[in-house]
């Protein structure tokens, strides 16, 4: 038998008996070893350790460790996990919010107010009022045209609702609502005079046929107040309805002569039907962008326009339900 070798510019030959005959492997390894293997003269004789450094070099390259490494370290890896979109904090809830209402009976009536944001609120700045032109207290009481059945009210020096709390405020006196809601205590009373009146009576109630309840803040020297929160609770007759404030113009007690006008406001609250006796309107969803304007062109906190909500989808409108005062509906804490 006869082995015929190939190598580039190499021929050779090998005999064998088909019995086993021995080759000469040191022979073959030597022509191999010494053929064409030197990249800098390929034509050169050379030898095995060219080529091993040759190998060596590609292959421990920094530019080869750094092809594979950078792939797996690299930024672009890493920044859609860490991005805030995933990582990023909740969304923060803006301010306090009017959380249920009851109109009847008189004694029974109150207005509460919860916090779902993660902070303590400071109250003192806080007002509360059903006169549909709360909006000119800056020019003055008479201005803001307060009736006899009205109220204008401000939360006491050191008052706040802790994060996640409620603060619950009696139209009646504080007796007279434990009365009606056993082991219940209002926060607040306006009969009892733990709120500071602004524009009250003994005889101040809420309107059984329905009527704004409008939470704001000033901070008694400006020319303008801040919405916070606004309901529309039952339907108000022509009379009581919220008056639209848009572009009014108020110079307020600071010392300047010069006003400040107010924002356009939407004023597309829907009216409601009105509880009933022993029954409550109650919050059902927290405000978003979704069912208010939240573009920073309305005149409550952060621009929000209260007088946009959609008063359908975030309060119950007929399933009326017994007072729960005192108690946080858990929809209203994210």
């Amino acid at each position: 038998m006869r082995i015929q070798l190939y190598l580039p510019g190499l021929a050779l030959a090998v005999a064998c008996a088909s019995g086993g005959a021995d080759i000469d492997a040191a022979s073959i390894d030597a022509t191999v070893a010494d053929a064409r293997v030197d990249a800098a003269a390929p034509d050169a004789p050379g030898d095995g350790p060219v080529i091993d450094a040759a190998i060596d070099a590609r292959v421990d390259a920094p530019a080869i460790d750094a092809r594979i490494d950078a792939p797996i370290d690299a930024p672009p890896i890493d920044a859609p996990i860490d991005a805030p979109p995933i990582d990023g904090p909740p969304l923060v809830v803006a301010g306090l919010l009017l959380s249920e209402a009851s109109l009847a009976p008189t004694v029974g009536e109150f207005i509460e107010i919860v916090n779902p944001t993660a902070s303590a609120v400071d109250l003192s700045t806080y007002y509360l009022t059903d006169a549909p032109s709360y909006h000119r207290l800056p020019a003055g009481v008479i201005a803001a045209a307060v009736d006899s059945a009205d109220f204008i009210v401000k939360f006491p020096a050191g008052a706040s609702i802790p994060a996640g709390g409620v603060v619950t405020v009696a139209l009646d006196t504080a007796a007279n609502f434990t009365t009606t809601y056993p082991g219940v205590t209002p926060t607040y009373s306006i009969a009892s005079a733990t709120m500071v009146s602004i524009a009250s009576s003994a005889g101040s109630t809420l309107t059984n046929a329905g009527e704004p309840i409008v939470l704001f803040a000033w901070d008694g020297g400006t020319d303008k107040v801040t919405d916070v929160d606004i309901m529309i609770v039952g339907t108000p007759s022509t009379t009581n309805a919220l008056v639209n404030k848009s572009s009014v113009a108020i110079d307020g007690p600071d010392p300047d002569t010069a006003t400040s006008t107010y924002a356009v406001d939407a004023s597309t609250l829907p009216s409601q039907t009105a509880p009933g006796s022993a029954r409550s309107t109650k919050r059902i969803a927290l405000e978003s962008a979704a069912v208010e304007t939240q573009v920073g062109t309305g005149n409550g906190i952060n621009g929000h326009d209260e007088t946009s909500e959609m008063l359908g989808i975030t309060w119950d409108t007929t399933a009326y339900s017994v007072p729960t005062p005192g108690a946080v509906p858990p929809a209203l804490l994210p």
